[in-house]
């Protein structure tokens, strides 16, 4: 590990002095312990234990160590935390290098972390950018879900998982790690491994923050009207404790802090002196005048009667007018206990069965017939919004993209389609079975030729349209699936990430579950279940057909009534069929593989689950299920060797018997008479799972030392003896098993350095140099073997790797003779370089030579004094690491600027600026403006960097305006407020230049003197419009503001005055004023204590202003951003009370059009919690 890891725990915050944001986040789990709560990123067992500032007992990340522990078995897992407040997710963040490199060190220390035991790293913060936000949390979600390093990085290439945002932090995280990792680089095991185990939390714990807020309900629940005053106790406490580097129990809370968290025994009244002195009267609707109408409602559910084609369709099914029908309906809706429910236009059956159940016998054969035409021609209209490309369809309103019908019709249908299925016996007036075959006819013409886009537009309602004809549906998916191209492929080729994804399978996946209840579906549905899984792509959603699959199979949790032997027979169907389906089902139906279950989708109609189920299962059924799973996966394992390590890697996982059977047949002469390269992966299994164990044999879940001794000795009849195979584990992954759990881990480290080189040295006897090269297709990490050999190694090594392999496009021998190369300058320094050089070697070898030792001037010198006018061929390829070097950067700035890599050249300027270095202001203009067009990767860019040395040119005296302006005009999609980025220089000159601000109004809006013209703009013309509406969008510098905050009227009378007589020449003067009026939401207050300084009220109050006006109430009104919706409609009264007041404020000094403004406003803002109230129904205060 590195020895020069930063001390997290400062003086400040060690001794409690640090800010308040880390108290009140430690305050958070201790109030989560107090009420029972569980952990974030831990297993949903109760918090037994918090530890503050843990340093003293070897964590590194050590401001919050959370212990939770599962009650029945004692298992205990572990939260590890680091609390950063502000922080940046960027290579050149410091507190965010500091987190990792604790992180790492303890990701490595086997004494406090175990990623089997399901600890959690976890890097707490408070609220992130938008893009660390929306990049990173996504990006630890891929590594949490991979199947492992491999899946991973094919993930992580591929674009329809993962963004180059995403990419991007995927080298900050892998920067970062390396520094912590002695410099050398990581492995993709490695990176992954560590990534599933780290964890990001963001916390808004602003004293008006969500999170408070809901902190301080749930301590409501305990302590009424006593919220506050016990979020202080509590704090106190732990901040008391966290000064004291303490810990934190139950028992050890004060008394009178822990006792207002007791819960308070519910007594009810004893059901003998419950006497029921009231009679409810339930109305029979079967009488009522308008029961015909009624019964036609029955069948429709609901709809929307501002839609036309809704109103359509219910005149089919009533036989008369819509405006006939529906007057009749709303003298129903009047009646007391109506069955009707009437809100915004959206009318619905309050209960649909019983209202089905009353009125069933007045729908007759011709009803059903006229039902069957409309539930078919509503059900098989294809949603518009996939016309769209994928990544706009969550916008699809505003492209015009919707559904003909309505969303409450097409449910209101499809539920009725599942009530004739289902309660058919209801409808006594209509012919023996037709009902049932209604809905059978009706589901087989709905799927007739469906397409995908069919499929993915029934979405939701799949479960429903299901239920009410199994059988035709099962037989539709199933003919679905036959088909070439199966539709099924497109679904899951439309799947996205992010906001704006949707996985438009899942509504099938619904459908099949809930036919996969009853026991005579299972079967059929799981062999679906296996085609669709088969076929699966994999993505970033959870809702996945083999997951659907383990939770219906889940031995603990079954979602099925289908009996043991059902269950068993669907698995062995399965491996008929699809036999790496089936394989994968078994390895995740081994005990602990899944601890946790959401359940799947229950019917809603149909009575499938008894009304007495529980799910509940014995021990007994719990070992009949694993144990025939186990003995199942080992027999179908034999004679494959991928699949017997994956079994070997689930040793502890299997039943005695199934146990047994695998090391019988590992250790028999079949497995014995392999070929030794083929079965020397078994071998290297079963010595890393018995490695494992002895390392940890301490915790619980460790075996016996009696079972570790027979998987010894099994291993040992597979011990290869073709020393490449043998020692191959020496050089694999981090070699965490190599390292003891408890003992000094840098002696250790180095004595596995010892052991490699001892092995390497054998090799070399045995084989020479070529057997090392073989031995690289061997092992993970080629970097391990050439640093290893690198410190051993002589001259005639040397002859034999150089130059031979340095300029080789081999994957494997890239990193090896780079490691080696390193490793052979940190043992014998330069002078070995200034040795080795020999005269025969190419110009391109000697470039890539140097291309492996440190980014230092000496490594430069020699360059160019070797290479001369050849040292492009370094400057193109060479990493960049400006933190090996002590001495200026400017040699190699200039040199990566000349030779087309401007992006590495900015991140070596970022340096200098970090170093508070003096800016060389031409060479750092050159380097931005040439990255513009740069041909460099673009995950090389760093935009935390750029904005950082924007930054730092803005504030610098010496940098022109002509360069500022380039620099911001070129960057300005990166000055939007995120880095504290701005362009600060155009800002100001919108504010100062009225010439300039009138000439990018007119880049972006068209005269309204010049008539729409059908020319498609140029691309160079769009992005100049893009870039100018930007400037003007996130303009904030009001006209007449001073560098001071000081707002100058005669400086604003007389930029208005320019503007206004310029724009109204060039027919953009509405435009201008909208602007305007917009970036006046930012002028200072008065010294008279008025909202805004009186010389712009002065103007915006005018007759003729009432565009600037419209536009400062817009501003006013979008400034409030993305913000949680409060069902009480609190949040807009009390914007509505604030502009009122200001109104007031703004008509009494003499200003009335404004206020006038300013009412409408508030108004607005009344009307907005006026339909919040409404649509969440709250019965509060109105």
């Amino acid at each position: 590990m590195n020895d020069n890891s930063k001390q997290i725990s400062n003086s400040a915050s060690t001794g409690g002095l640090g800010p308040h944001f880390e108290n009140r986040v430690q305050t958070v789990f201790s109030i989560l312990m107090l009420a029972g709560g569980f952990s974030p990123c831990l297993p949903t067992w109760p918090i037994v234990k918090i530890k503050f500032q843990g340093k003293y007992q070897d964590f590194e990340t050590d401001d919050l160590i959370v212990y939770c522990k599962e009650p029945n078995t004692g298992k205990q897992a572990k939260l590890i935390g680091q609390i950063k407040h502000s922080v940046k997710i960027t290579k050149g963040n410091e507190k965010f290098g500091e987190a990792m490199q604790a992180a790492w060190q303890d990701f490595n220390n086997a004494k406090v972390f175990s990623a089997a035991s399901k600890d959690a790293i976890v890097l707490i913060c408070g609220p992130l950018s938008a893009m660390d936000t929306n990049s990173v949390r996504p990006l630890l979600e891929q590594a949490k879900y991979s199947e492992n390093a491999e899946d991973f990085i094919k993930r992580i290439e591929r674009a329809i998982f993962t963004s180059n945002e995403q990419r991007k932090k995927l080298d900050v995280f892998r920067s970062h790690l390396q520094k912590a990792n002695n410099n050398i680089e990581l492995t993709d095991e490695e990176l992954w491994r560590f990534l599933k185990s780290f964890h990001l939390l963001i916390y808004d714990l602003d004293t008006k923050g969500v999170t408070l807020s809901l902190l301080h309900t749930l301590i409501e629940q305990y302590s009424c009207n006593n919220a506050n005053a016990l979020w202080t106790q509590i704090y106190e406490h732990v901040q008391w404790v966290s000064e004291n580097a303490g810990y934190i129990t139950i028992s050890s809370i004060p008394e009178e802090i822990s006792s207002a968290f007791k819960r308070v025994p519910i007594e009810v009244i004893p059901a003998d002196f419950v006497k029921d002195t009231t009679k409810i009267i339930i109305k029979d609707w079967n009488y009522h005048p308008n029961a015909p109408e009624l019964a036609i409602t029955s069948i429709i559910g609901s709809w929307n009667e501002n839609i036309a084609p809704d109103k359509a369709i219910i005149s089919q099914l009533a036989k008369e007018e819509y405006s006939n029908w529906i007057f009749k309906l709303r003298d129903v809706l009047q009646q007391p206990e109506s069955p009707l429910a009437l809100k915004n236009g959206i009318w619905s059956v309050k209960d649909r069965q019983i209202l089905w159940q009353t009125l069933g016998t007045r729908i007759f054969d011709d009803n059903l017939d006229i039902f069957k035409k409309c539930v078919v021609t509503v059900l098989t209209e294809r949603d518009p919004k996939f016309e769209l490309p994928k990544e706009d369809r969550f916008a699809a309103s505003m492209y015009g993209k919707v559904l003909k019908y309505s969303n409450q019709l097409r449910k209101g249908l499809a539920e009725s389609l599942s009530l004739l299925g289902c309660y058919p016996t209801v409808l006594t007036n209509c012919s023996f079975k037709k009902a049932e075959s209604v809905a059978a006819l009706a589901v087989r013409e709905i799927f007739n030729d469906a397409d995908w886009i069919l499929w993915a537009s029934l979405g939701n309602l799949l479960p429903l349209i299901a239920e009410a004809a199994p059988g035709e549906f099962l037989k539709a998916v199933e003919d679905t699936l036959q088909q070439r191209p199966c539709p099924f492929d497109n679904i899951f080729a439309q799947e996205g990430s992010g906001v704006a994804g949707w996985n438009y399978l899942t509504g099938l996946l619904w459908a099949l579950e809930t036919l996969a209840w009853e026991e005579t579906f299972l079967i059929r549905v799981s062999v679906i279940f296996g085609e669709l899984a088969n076929r699966d792509p994999g993505g970033n959603w959870t809702n996945r057909p083999s997951n659907s699959l383990r939770t219906i199979l889940l031995p603990w949790h079954p979602q099925t009534i289908a009996t043991i032997e059902k269950r068993k027979i669907v698995v062995q169907t399965l491996e008929k069929e699809f036999p790496d389906v089936a394989w994968k089902l078994l390895l995740s139906l081994l005990p602990n593989q899944h601890q946790m279950s959401a359940g799947t989708h229950k019917p809603v109609w149909r009575n499938s689950i008894p009304k007495e189920w529980t799910g509940k299962v014995s021990n007994k059924e719990y070992w009949e299920q694993v144990s025939f799973y186990a003995a199942f996966a080992v027999e179908k394992a034999k004679d494959n060797v991928d699949r017997l390590n994956a079994l070997i890697r689930n040793l502890d996982n299997l039943s005695k018997p199934a146990f047994d059977t695998l090391l019988t047949y590992l250790s028999s002469d079949f497995i014995t008479e392999k070929p030794e390269d083929t079965r020397v992966c078994l071998w290297t299994g079963l010595i890393e799972f018995t490695a494992k164990h002895k390392r940890l044999s301490d915790t619980e879940w460790a075996l016996d030392s009696s079972l570790i001794a027979i998987i010894d000795e099994v291993a040992s009849k597979l011990e290869p003896r073709n020393l490449l195979n043998l020692y191959a584990r020496l050089f694999n992954g981090r070699g965490l098993n190599l390292y003891k759990k408890n003992g000094d881990w840098q002696e250790q480290q180095k004595q596995v350095e010892e052991r490699r080189q001892q092995a390497l040295k054998l090799i070399l006897d045995y084989g020479g140099i070529d057997a090392v090269i073989s031995f690289l297709n061997r092992v993970d990490s080629p970097s391990n073997v050439g640093n290893s050999l690198g410190g051993i190694a002589d001259a005639l090594i040397d002859a034999k790797i150089l130059p031979t392999y340095l300029d080789s496009n081999e994957k494997r021998l890239q990193p090896f003779t780079g490691a080696y190369v390193w490793s052979r300058y940190c043992h014998n320094g330069w002078d070995w370089v200034d040795n080795t050089i020999a005269k025969n070697w190419s110009k391109s070898q000697i470039a890539c030579f140097h291309t492996f030792l440190p980014f230092t001037l000496d490594t430069w010198q020699r360059v160019s004094s070797i290479l001369s006018d050849s040292e492009s061929l370094y400057w193109k390829q060479t990493g960049i690491n400006p933190y090996q070097s002590d001495c200026e950067l400017n040699f190699a700035i200039d040199k990566l600027i000349k030779y087309g890599r401007p992006h590495a050249a900015i991140d070596c300027i970022y340096k200098g600026i970090h170093d508070k270095k003096p800016l060389d202001t031409p060479t750092i203009v050159n380097a931005l403006i040439s990255a513009i067009s740069s041909q460099e990767p673009s995950q090389s860019m760093d935009t935390y960097h750029i904005t950082e040395i924007i930054k730092a040119l803005q504030d610098n005296n010496t940098t022109t305006s002509d360069d500022l302006f380039r620099v911001e005009w070129a960057y300005l999609p990166l000055l939007d407020g995120h880095y504290d980025a701005t362009p600060k220089y155009l800002e100001n000159r919108l504010a100062t230049d009225s010439t300039f601000f009138c000439e990018v109004i007119r880049l972006v809006y068209r005269s309204k003197h010049t008539p729409k013209t059908e020319q498609e703009p140029t691309e160079q013309e769009k992005t100049i419009a893009t870039n100018a509406w930007r400037l003007l969008h996130e303009w904030r510098t009001p006209p007449g503001i001073q560098a001071n905050g000081y707002f100058d009227g005669i400086h604003f009378e007389k930029w208005l005055k320019e503007t206004w007589n310029v724009c109204n020449e060039t027919g953009h003067l509405e435009v201008a004023l909208s602007h305007i009026g917009k970036v006046l939401l930012y002028c200072p207050a008065d010294p008279c204590g008025l909202w805004i300084n009186k010389a712009a009220a002065e103007v915006l109050n005018r007759k003729d202003a009432e565009k600037m006006r419209d536009g400062l109430c817009l501003a006013i009104f979008n400034s409030r951003g993305v913000h949680a919706v409060d069902p009480t409609g609190k949040p807009e009264k009390e914007l509505a009370q604030k502009y009122r007041q200001q109104a007031n404020e703004t008509e009494n000094v003499g200003f009335h059009r404004l206020a006038a403004s300013l009412r409408g406003l508030a108004d607005s803002y009344d009307r907005e919690a006026n339909r919040i109230i409404d649509e969440y129904n709250f019965e509060g205060e109105a």
